[in-house]
């Protein structure tokens, strides 16, 4: 999570029978439906809360995400490399003028592609190579979603626009959107000082999402949390613990996500790694800073550099 892709076109969406469906829905709970103001940048930075987290001061959204990971590298097949169980969770400050702050914290923990229990060592199938695993871990992440601009912390996305939107669809009852995102950002791991796990001066990343929400629920302002279902898709570097250094490639993953109510949703052997060993990382931060700690700054606080040969 953690992507978005604006645009300011105009948004294809049908009015007609998907709304008057998610309409009946809507009257059976007593909530007057209407279409969602889907070129609404307000509505837009709102929509964006309520799916990632809640607006309700008091509680806490959280994502879980699941999927694996491949190797891609030129001149060689596509190679499976490790399960992914991951867990994000946000903490939403709302302002006056409409701008929601977000403060996050995530975790993903690596599996075994056949056991789905949690790894303590990966064999590097291009090195042949025997690595203790770092389970990825971001926090405090802070940002803050304007309705006035199209910036989302460190990512820019893919298809400008003067003001924050989603590019809405309607896929029967409901209401859909796909982001493109890249981070084109300095590496904090210099190659000079961790040449095994630094792929170079600057990350190259993309993320890419596509979100579904009933648009009953999208037009309900009673729901300050929003149930999704997603499909996410990320380019990255090799991970630092992978010992890859240059050479060339990246990792790709393919993830699927949902709206839950805690740790407890995910996998037990997973959630019980989690609580164990992530503890830092469970709970988003309560107070807004400027802070933005990612799992390449948290990896070079808490490891060396490991010898060459």
């Amino acid at each position: 999570m953690g992507a978005l892709a604006l645009t300011g076109a105009a948004l294809p969406f049908a009015a007609g029978c998907s709304t008057a469906r998610a309409g009946e829905a809507a009257a059976t709970r007593g909530v007057a439906m209407v279409s969602p103001p889907y070129l609404d940048p307000l509505f837009n930075v709102s929509a964006m809360a309520r799916l990632a987290g809640d607006l309700d001061p008091s509680g806490v959204g959280r994502v879980h995400y699941s999927g694996r990971a491949f190797g891609v590298a030129p001149g060689e097949p596509v190679r499976p490399l490790y399960g992914i169980e991951g867990l994000g969770s946000n903490r939403i400050q709302s302002m006056a003028d409409g701008t929601q702050r977000f403060m996050f914290a995530e975790f993903a923990v690596y599996t075994d592609l056949e056991t789905g229990e949690p790894l303590t060592q990966w064999t590097n199938p291009y090195t042949n190579e025997t690595l203790p695993v770092w389970h990825q871990r971001n926090g405090p992440v802070n940002f803050a979603l304007s309705p006035a601009m199209n910036a989302f912390g460190a990512f820019d996305a893919v298809d400008d626009a003067p003001a924050f939107r989603l590019p809405w669809v309607e896929v029967g009852d409901y209401s859909s959107f796909a982001l493109d995102v890249t981070s084109n950002r300095p590496n904090a791991l210099s190659p000079e000082d961790w040449p095994r796990e630094s792929t170079g001066e600057t990350l190259h990343i993309s993320e890419h999402s596509t979100y579904f929400v009933k648009t009953a629920d999208l037009v309900d302002a009673r729901l300050t949390s929003l149930p999704f279902h997603a499909a996410l898709q990320s380019n990255k570097p090799w991970h630092p613990w992978m010992m890859m250094g240059r050479r060339p490639g990246k990792v790709f993953a393919r993830l699927s996500a949902r709206k839950v109510p805690g740790l407890d949703a995910l996998p037990p052997k997973v959630a019980a790694y989690a609580r164990a060993n992530l503890a830092d990382y469970l709970e988003p931060a309560t107070e807004f800073t400027k802070q933005y700690r990612t799992a390449y700054a948290i990896y070079k606080e808490t490891m060396k550099a490991r010898p060459m040969g």
